[in-house]
């Protein structure tokens, strides 16, 4: 298989047909290689990259609501894969932004780790594509994250310590001369770079990994007796570099809506000593 999808490559590149050098051809490429004058098949040619990432929504959707209608005493099966992944996220999120406000946000982030995962492993199976593996695709997740942060954010500190919190939180004389420098500095850093990092080191890394595929299975075409433990090696690789990427992209969006959120300690440590003081 990986012979043939190699040799494939080769045949739209000397036919001057369209296709991403850094990735194995999938069947859209395949069919519009095919069939070249056909409407549909150019459509979905030319928005191959949503259709796989809408299909990897669907499924993700799919496999929720087959697991959430497999009622049991003792989970088994689907469900109970589903809801050990989740039992650990959920943990981990509580880690990071307490009891608090970790039940709010564990849906979004969830989904986003689950999202994620299931786009990165698409460049894994025969004909398919990894839809991480295109800027168009990983760009718009950083702007989801981002607005998500920053509305979180207005939502939990109110609009005034919203602002402040973007201000650097001045409250000395310096601070506010520094205020028209910081100001736009926070901006670009809080928000404006967050989309452009979270979408680059996602594409990045996954289009690496598409790469790495097929670099693996060119070096399969290499040897008469097909050593297909180097593609092995190569699929080993790219399943657990995807879900670390999967995860670091749901740690930063974490760490990022802990930052914004209100610091509950702080709040209740100033309220202790003002009790004390009223007390004294």
């Amino acid at each position: 298989m990986a012979d043939q999808a190699y040799s494939t490559v080769h045949h739209a590149a000397a036919s001057g047909e369209h296709h991403d050098a850094h990735e194995l051809p999938n069947f859209i490429t395949l069919l519009h290689q095919s069939y070249p004058d056909n409407a549909v098949i150019s459509f979905l040619n030319q928005y191959q990259t949503l259709f796989f990432s809408l299909f990897a929504a669907g499924l993700i959707c799919f496999l929720c609501i087959r697991a959430a209608r497999a009622e049991s005493l003792v989970p088994q099966g689907l469900r109970n894969f589903m809801e050990t992944i989740m039992e650990a996220i959920a943990n981990f999120v509580t880690g990071i932004l307490g009891e608090k406000h970790a039940p709010k946000h564990i849906p979004f982030l969830g989904t986003l780790f689950f999202y994620i995962l299931v786009m990165n492993w698409g460049g894994l199976l025969p004909f398919w594509k990894s839809p991480t593996s295109a800027w168009s695709i990983t760009f718009p997740l950083g702007l989801i994250v981002i607005l998500y942060v920053q509305i979180t954010g207005i939502r939990e500190q109110g609009v005034w310590n919203y602002l402040k919190h973007l201000a650097g939180n001045p409250s000395t004389v310096v601070s506010f001369i520094l205020l028209p420098m910081m100001l736009p500095l926070n901006i670009f850093l809080e928000v404006l770079a967050v989309p452009f990092s979270l979408s680059l080191r996602l594409f990045a890394n996954i289009s690496s990994e598409d790469r790495l595929l097929l670099k693996f299975a060119e070096l399969n075409t290499l040897f008469t007796y097909k050593p297909f433990v180097f593609q092995l090696f190569a699929n080993i690789l790219v399943i657990t570099f995807s879900v670390i990427q999967a995860f670091v992209f749901m740690l930063l969006t974490t760490v990022y809506l802990a930052l914004i959120l209100p610091h509950d300690e702080q709040h209740g440590h100033e309220e202790h000593s003002a009790n004390a003081q009223h007390a004294h």
